[in-house]
């Protein structure tokens, strides 16, 4: 069985740097733990087992839903596999970091 749901570029940098950094701060440990609860969150996307709220009402197709420490943003089109766009901290600006990955 494939992936449930989908990884854009910008998406995937993002995980490197939450890996880099989780396994640079708190070790492999904690970084598999993370990145095993991450995984979840992205699973429970396709099936509606993870409550994503619409971010903004400009963008009415980007949702948002959190894992721990992270927003993970994403896209859901009925026919394909949810897309994810971007994993953000809950420290850092979500408005710029999203907005040249929406424009």
């Amino acid at each position: 069985m494939g992936k449930l749901y989908k990884l854009t570029r910008d998406a995937e940098k993002d995980l490197r740097e939450v890996a880099r950094y989780t396994l640079s701060s708190w070790g492999a440990s904690t970084l598999k733990t993370y990145r095993k609860g991450l995984v979840k969150t992205f699973n429970d996307l396709s099936g509606n087992k993870s409550v994503g709220r619409h971010f903004s009402r400009r963008f009415p197709q980007l949702l948002v839903t959190r894992y721990r420490y992270h927003y993970i943003f994403y896209v859901v089109d009925t026919a394909e596999k949810p897309v994810v766009i971007g994993m953000i901290h809950e420290k850092r600006d979500m408005v710029n970091h999203l907005a040249e990955r929406l424009s």
